[in-house]
């Protein structure tokens, strides 16, 4: 799509939806009075819903299996107990490096720009 055929849609597009939002005012002013300050539901008349067949007198069918529980883990253990199979951390005895951070001098690299001719 181009840049004028979607200018060109999103055109079309806008004003069709702003006919729509005419047309839905339009609708509702033109609303009788008696309609609009109705607050009962509207009453259906539905017809009555046919009777459900009876189910075949043969054979019971199968239960379903029954779905087992699935097998939970084993408690914690009490505070200060370990539970990862003596698994001892070896990572945590390593010093970690303490990283310094640069020293900055609070100004940019370079000096200061020069002075331009005939402003003295």
């Amino acid at each position: 799509m181009s840049g004028t055929t979607a200018d060109e849609a999103i055109f079309f597009l806008v004003l069709f939806l702003a006919l729509l939002l005419v047309l839905f005012i339009f609708a509702v002013i033109r609303v009788p009075p008696e309609l609009a300050d109705s607050q009962e539901q509207p009453v259906l008349d539905l017809p009555e819903p046919p009777p459900l067949p009876l189910a075949p007198a043969g054979p019971a069918p199968q239960p379903l299996p029954v779905r087992r529980p699935r097998t939970l883990a084993p408690p914690a253990p009490a505070f200060g107990g370990s539970s990862n199979g003596g698994y001892a951390a070896r990572h945590a005895t390593v010093a970690v490096p303490v990283i310094t951070p640069p020293t900055v001098s609070g100004g940019p690299p370079w000096g200061p720009a020069p002075k331009p001719p005939g402003l003295e």
